[in-house]
């Protein structure tokens, strides 16, 4: 019959795994017993356990009845045992039957006449499955495989039958970076702490797996309306996201969660699972952690992001990039020193979109490092028609490190261009640096001894730039936009100004303000001695076909 296990019979045991072991009661199995009408008996608690039906579905009346209400069991599955039970009541039949369904994964049953008209059907956990998959070797909860079968099995009953079900991705942050600070060991009993509180938190009904790396599932069986997911969700934000005490140390992490709702949000397994991430997705990262569920919305988010993903794929390929240029100017003077090199995609639909439309998405697809050199060879190729000794200022990604390229794309292209080394400034942020670690410090002092400056961006609003300024001797640190935006109001913002200026002149270190739009903002920056200035207030950026005549009016300024 169909949906039999993978041997092919009800009674044949799987190819080379030899006669499943009798599933006779026992402590870690469960029986129901049924008699010659199919009419059900006793269900034992852990026969309802590994089934995963409700209290309700547990009273049914009928076998039918009561298999059909399984999540555990497809209806192949369910077929194929009811007509072996069936079979077991009828006098010639078969009363010695042990059956592994592929419909019902991680099961094995067997059926075995108890006494005149009383039969009983044992439920036991599958070893065959455990040792051989199915089950997450780390946390020994069930794995994707797994608990994919398990809600394909659950969204497969009759409708008669079929109850809602909610999935419940959970992705934890910060376990990356316990892996990198504290070691993987640790890492590795926080995920079995967490996949404990998980298991703690379910009913005996629910399924919960770990998927990949720090990704869990959870599989809610029996969601009467939506608002049940959501309180579980809610339940396990808070729960994941208390501190754990692992080897001595205290660790907190972020639990994101999304969650789609069978039949609502999907009635197939991959488009449940796919609309939970989508839910996922766009549960924000702050705080304590936090949930969310499917919308149409996100749909409609979801297929403009594959389409965008697709067209910017065709983008870096035909190189539909171009490049726009700010001015930057010395202080008090406002005499000009170059130009800041400013990426623009000219999509064919959606007209000229700026970085952040793109970047994230082209970081995310592993894009960067052929954007970014593309980006090194036209800025130098630009900026060598330029009067001297005006430079060009570049921004680095962490993709350009990668393979300890950086200096062989940056040589490449002043060879090609002819460009002065002393003509070309690359800007890096502290996120680049933690990323990429003492790899990047190398690159970056290669390039620093060949003449090529390097700048630290946005500096001040990470956690660590002074670390980051005594491992390498930047020629230039630029105050991010976010403080002189609130000047001259005063409070922090000129107080990080004033910090960074005096730390600039003490070190013998060029300090540029970014974003400046007003001639009051520019004074605040006068009295506090900063260096130079780029923003608005003295150009906005534009084509490389229009920096001669940026040249001209600032030149005669």
């Amino acid at each position: 019959m169909d949906g039999v296990a993978e041997a092919g019979s009800a009674t044949r045991p799987e190819a080379g795994q030899g006669p499943a072991p009798p599933a006779r009661p026992g402590s870690s199995e469960g029986v129901l017993s049924f008699d010659g009408e199919l009419r059900v008996g006793l269900v034992s608690g852990r026969a309802g356990i590994l089934l995963g039906l409700s209290r309700q579905a547990r009273r049914a009346q009928g076998l039918a009845e009561l298999l059909e209400a399984s999540p555990r069991l497809d209806r192949d599955a369910t077929a194929t045992l009811l007509a072996a039970c069936l079979s077991a009541t009828t006098p010639n039949g078969e009363t010695d039957a042990d059956l592994r369904l592929a419909g019902a994964p991680g099961l094995r049953f067997a059926i075995r006449k108890a006494s005149r008209g009383t039969f009983i059907l044992g439920i036991a956990s599958d070893p065959i499955l455990i040792a051989g998959g199915g089950i997450d070797p780390l946390t020994g909860l069930a794995d994707r495989a797994m608990f994919q079968a398990r809600l394909a099995a659950a969204l497969d009953r009759p409708a008669r039958r079929r109850c809602g079900a909610g999935v419940l991705l959970c992705d934890l942050e910060g376990i990356r970076a316990v892996n990198q600070v504290l070691g993987h060991a640790i890492g590795e009993d926080l995920l079995r702490a967490a996949a404990r509180r998980l298991q703690a938190a379910v009913r005996d009904a629910d399924l919960v797996a770990r998927l990949a790396g720090e990704e869990f599932a959870v599989l809610q069986s029996d969601v009467g309306e939506p608002a049940h997911a959501a309180a579980l969700a809610a339940r396990l934000v808070d729960l994941l996201g208390r501190p754990y005490l692992i080897s001595g140390e205290t660790i907190v992490v972020t639990p994101r969660i999304g969650i789609a709702v069978a039949p609502a949000d999907g009635a197939e397994a991959p488009l449940l699972l796919r609309r939970a991430a989508m839910a996922q997705h766009e549960a924000p990262t702050a705080g304590a952690g936090s949930w969310r569920r499917f919308s149409p919305e996100m749909d409609l988010r979801w297929q403009e992001s594959r389409a965008l993903e697709a067209a910017l794929r065709i983008a870096v390929a035909e190189e539909q990039f171009e490049l726009h240029y700010q001015p930057q100017v010395a202080l008090p003077g406002r005499h000009l020193t170059g130009f800041e090199a400013l990426i623009r995609w000219r999509h064919p639909e959606r007209g000229l979109l700026t970085p952040a439309c793109f970047l994230p998405m082209a970081e995310r697809l592993g894009l960067m490092q052929r954007i970014g050199a593309w980006v090194l060879r036209e800025a130098c190729r630009t900026a060598a028609a330029w009067p001297r000794p005006l430079r060009v200022a570049v921004n680095i990604s962490p993709a350009q490190f990668e393979d300890e390229s950086l200096p062989a794309a940056v040589e490449a292209a002043l060879a090609d261009s002819g460009l002065a080394p002393d003509r070309l400034e690359l800007e890096v942020t502290e996120t680049v640096l933690l990323a990429t670690g003492d790899a990047a410090l190398a690159q970056l002092l290669t390039l620093r001894a060949r003449g090529v400056g390097i700048a630290m961006d946005d500096f001040g609003t990470g956690h660590s730039s002074l670390t980051q300024l005594r491992a390498f001797p930047f020629d230039r640190l630029k105050i991010d936009r976010s403080f002189v935006k609130d000047l001259p109001a005063g409070g922090d913002a000129l107080a990080i100004v004033r910090a960074v200026t005096g730390l600039g002149r003490s070190l013998g270190i060029a300090v540029t303000a970014e974003g400046v739009e007003t001639q009051a903002q520019l004074q605040d920056l006068l009295r506090e001695g900063c260096d130079a200035a780029q923003g608005f207030l003295f150009g906005r950026p534009v084509p490389g076909s229009d920096v001669p005549a940026v040249i001209g009016a600032l030149a005669a300024a």
